[in-house]
């Protein structure tokens, strides 16, 4: 299971800093990343943009690993 850890929206900008981490299998910790931009027209709530972050880093991560 890997546990979710949005460190920041940056402020005052469209860039976002997501950590998804994990232990690993011989003990240690794995750390995947994601910084990217994104843009909205819609109004949200602190905790809805941060589900977009979270939907988006998924979906960013996902299409990574699937062209590695």
């Amino acid at each position: 299971m890997i546990d979710l850890a949005i460190s920041a929206v940056l402020p005052y900008t469209e860039r976002a800093y997501v950590e998804f981490r994990g232990p690993d299998a011989d003990g240690g910790e794995a750390i995947a990343t994601a910084i990217f931009s994104f843009k909205t027209l819609d109004r949200y709530t602190k905790r809805q943009v941060q589900e977009e972050v979270v939907r988006k880093a998924r979906y960013l991560l996902k299409k990574a690993s699937v062209a590695a």
